[in-house]
């Protein structure tokens, strides 16, 4: 491992490391940037460096692969690190995304950052047809992602730490249309269940919200637009608004959730961007 700095920054703004400066993780970088916090965002491609260091962010080449041998340990001097790395869907049994997170673990046990905030996923609750709210998985079987629910735990049990699990609903937004994973594909299922999704505008807001708010440390919310239409009308929307081939759902029942977002709305108040998916932007 390299030298690690043990010094944070002498000007008292607070330094947010951002470990996968990915489709959320760049813009998210960004916003903090022009808010005026110092930046560390991690990549795992070399070419994309000098991006990162364009837009003023401190770059750093990390790939737990899934050890943290040759890590430049200065990443992670800071105060707050925003965990977003969501497990591979080639590594469904879990062992190699815990297996990462505990080697992040073992660096932010030797290092200064004293929050974390985790980028979950609202694919860790079950199907039941009905509201999905945060306390409804105290138990590990009681959870559809066993992976993430560990995931969580693990950060959850960190001593001399606080944390946020940030459960979010379907990310969409810029870059992101969702209609092209449907378009032109017929008797597609669960045309009349609800749609749970987030637009990455909000995401950030959000995060922004959340770190200048002290009181909040601790939690675990659910992140989701507060309107859910119905599968088959949003997608045949977009389709028509973006010309993409129509999409046909089948009108089939099907199991679905509704990701509640009721203690969100009174630990901060926030003012949705969008809080309707219908009028989502792209």
């Amino acid at each position: 491992m390299t030298m690690l700095n043990t010094n944070l920054q002498e000007n008292n703004i607070p330094t947010i490391s951002i470990l996968g400066c990915g489709w959320l993780g760049f813009p998210l970088a960004k916003y903090f940037v022009n808010e005026n916090f110092n930046i560390n965002g991690s990549t795992t491609s070399e070419s994309k460096l000098p991006l990162l260091g364009s837009k003023g962010i401190k770059p750093f080449l990390i790939n737990f692969n899934p050890t943290c041998e040759n890590i430049d340990l200065n990443f992670f001097q800071a105060d707050i690190l925003v965990l977003n790395i969501p497990p591979k869907l080639r590594h469904r049994e879990g062992d190699f995304h815990l297996f990462q997170i505990d080697e992040i673990l073992k660096c932010v046990k030797n290092s200064p950052i004293k929050k974390i905030i985790f980028i979950s996923s609202s694919s860790i609750y079950v199907n039941n047809n009905s509201q999905a709210k945060e306390n409804m998985l105290e138990d590990r079987q009681q959870a559809e992602n066993k992976i993430l629910f560990d995931a969580e735990s693990k950060i959850k049990s960190l001593p001399n730490s606080e944390h946020l699990i940030l459960r979010c609903a379907g990310l969409t937004g810029p870059d992101r249309i969702l209609i092209r994973h449907f378009a032109g594909k017929k008797d597609l299922p669960n045309g009349l269940s609800p749609v749970n999704l987030i637009h990455r505008d909000d995401v950030i807001g959000i995060i922004s919200q959340l770190i200048q708010n002290n009181n909040i440390w601790d939690n675990t919310l659910n992140v989701c637009a507060p309107i859910h239409p119905l599968k088959k009308e949003y997608y045949q929307d977009l389709a028509r608004r973006y010309n993409f081939e129509m999409p046909y759902f089948s009108e089939k029942s099907a199991n679905y959730k509704i990701i509640n977002i009721e203690k969100l709305q009174a630990l901060l108040n926030y003012t949705f961007i969008y809080p309707d998916p219908m009028l989502f932007q792209y």
